[in-house]
């Protein structure tokens, strides 16, 4: 926990310095998963455009922001007055992480491999291989870690530890949980108080078996957060009354509400039990961002929440998703409402059998 402390540190040495301030406040964000932090991040942001209206340093920090906390529209406002101010390809840059999060990834992709190949440093390599994961492109996303890896220039353990989060993502997604375990082993090694490698650890280590030290990781993460996430995972070792952790994810899901509501639905489908509210937090996100995924989670919630005409309509576009857990999605969806034309073509193409 040195490292994450060190950065509690930095922040408050930098309060009132709006620029590195809010960079600091993001990043401790991304590591910690705290509500808190978006929500100074972006008052402090809000204030400073209203005072400062054509900084450009204001502009960027609150197209970042508004980015992070899933307000895409406003993003995308935002951006715009970084592109009048702006002789450098801030925008450019910040444009494509907002298409990439809302799902213009038609945009972002052909950005993200342009970066890489113009500029292939690790964060630019690290971040296309995600690109390619999305569509799943497993094989050519893994074969980019060493590329990564050999291109990293910055040993700092934030530095480390979001590049081998990353990289377990990659093997994740592709369904190989004993890699995707090494390197989020490593992650939390080097930071062990980053909540998202802490959690997917302690998944992967269920997926294996290792209840007692799934135990360990969460018990120990508990300690400095009471995460939403970390108490979910909690919850289901047994470590927490379930209602804690449906209180943590009400508490984030009503505050900003478009950036929690894709892990929010999730807990409410599973261990919240709540289908009906997961439906309704999993529609909002879809409309934020559409992308397969978020289609996939309507459609569960809906099959969940006894609505399959809803699920049908979201799986519509699912026929020819790029992911195989995706078109399994579409066919429940499409066999619960009898569309059977839909239904038989993509039990053909899954090999499902009657």
């Amino acid at each position: 926990m040195a490292e994450l402390h060190a950065l509690d540190r930095r922040i408050e040495i930098h309060r009132a310095e709006l620029d590195p301030e809010v960079a600091l406040l993001l990043a401790r964000a991304q590591f910690r998963g705290r509500l808190e932090d978006y929500q100074e991040a972006a008052r402090i942001t809000a204030d400073w455009i209203a005072a400062q209206p054509n900084d450009l340093r204001a502009w960027v920090a609150r197209t970042r922001v508004l980015t992070a906390i899933h307000e895409f529209a406003d993003a995308r406002a935002a951006v715009e007055h970084v592109r009048k101010i702006s002789i450098g390809d801030d925008a450019l840059e910040l444009s494509t992480a907002i298409d990439e999060a809302s799902g213009r990834r038609d945009r972002s992709a052909p950005a993200r491999a342009t970066a890489a190949r113009l500029r292939p440093t690790a964060p630019n390599l690290t971040v296309y291989a995600g690109s390619l994961a999305l569509e799943g492109a497993y094989d050519a996303a893994i074969a980019l870690i060493p590329k990564a890896a050999a291109a990293l220039r910055d040993n700092s353990p934030e530095t480390l530890a979001w590049m081998l989060f990353q990289w377990g993502r990659l093997y994740e997604q592709k369904g190989d949980f004993a890699a995707a375990r090494a390197f989020y082993q490593a992650a939390h090694d080097r930071m062990p108080g980053y909540v998202e490698a802490n959690a997917h650890l302690a998944l992967a280590m269920i997926q294996s078996g290792e209840t007692t030290d799934a135990k360990r990781v969460i018990t120990a993460a508990l300690v400095e957060d009471r995460q939403p996430a970390l108490l979910e995972i909690g919850a289901q070792l047994g470590l927490v009354p379930i209602a804690e952790a449906r209180a943590a994810w009400d508490r984030y899901a009503e505050a900003l509400p478009r950036a929690f509501a894709d892990h929010a639905a999730r807990f409410y489908l599973a261990g919240g039990n709540d289908p009906h509210r997961a439906l309704a937090l999993a529609q909002l996100n879809l409309s934020n961002r559409e992308v397969p995924e978020a289609r996939e989670l309507v459609v569960q919630a809906a099959l969940a929440a006894g609505d399959p005409e809803t699920a049908c309509a979201a799986a519509a576009s699912l026929i020819d998703a790029p992911l195989h857990g995706q078109k399994f999605a579409a066919w429940q969806a499409f066999a619960r409402c009898h569309h059977t034309v839909e239904a038989n073509r993509l039990a053909k193409e899954l090999g499902i059998t009657p």
